[in-house]
């Protein structure tokens, strides 16, 4: 009999460390639950059009983000997002001097993930604004001020670090319309701002 235990208790050991790494894996892998906080940094370009403008021009610049929100299901998140994306010399339109640029948006997201992997897809709506500094013809910088909608899409994956935090990796996509802006005394109207971000942050889940 204490032979026999013996040999269960190194068994028992055994299993019950592999049961301790399979949690801690299954535990890192898992989704965010609860309450949850992302902030991401990266790089990204945007394009932008106008109703009068014969093409389509592009600049490129550093985005940030940062989201927050809690879980609806184990595979449901509901959040809010916040995105800038600072660039420079971008064209708004033909004519027009380069300008400084910040696109932004706020508004609800919500998050699905996709399968247990950590693979997640995201959409939201909510409110854009658009900042563009020119410096004008006395040489002082003048700033135009801009609200409008936008609309988001994204992908992204969650790779769990430990039980509390993830690395977290998203391809996104903004698409913005901040309506009419004058630079330096040339118009640019119907502005559609479409931004794409490649981002890499750290969640706390």
């Amino acid at each position: 009999m204490r032979r026999s235990a013996r040999r269960v208790t190194p068994l028992a050991a055994v299993i019950l460390s592999l049961v301790g790494v399979t949690h801690d894996a299954a535990a890192q892998a898992a989704a965010r639950s609860g309450f949850w906080l992302e902030g991401g940094w990266g790089a990204g370009t945007v394009r932008s059009a106008c109703s009068a403008c014969p093409s389509v021009t592009v600049a490129y610049g550093t985005s940030t983000h940062l989201r927050v929100g809690g879980a609806l299901s184990a595979r449901a998140l509901l959040g809010l997002e916040l995105f800038a994306l600072h660039s420079s010399e971008l064209e708004l339109a033909d004519g027009a001097p380069p300008v400084d640029a910040e696109n932004g948006s706020l508004g609800p997201v919500v998050i699905w993930y996709v399968g247990p992997s950590g693979l997640f897809l995201k959409g939201g709506v909510g409110l854009a604004r658009g900042n563009f500094t020119v410096r004008s013809t006395s040489g002082e910088p003048v700033t135009t001020d801009r609200t409008g909608s936008t609309i988001t899409f994204g992908v992204g994956f969650d790779l769990g670090l430990t039980r509390r935090f993830a690395l977290t990796a998203n391809l996104g996509m903004n698409v913005a319309a901040i309506g009419h802006v004058d630079v330096d005394g040339t118009p640019a109207y119907d502005i559609v701002a479409t931004v794409y971000e490649a981002a890499v942050g750290i969640t706390l889940r």
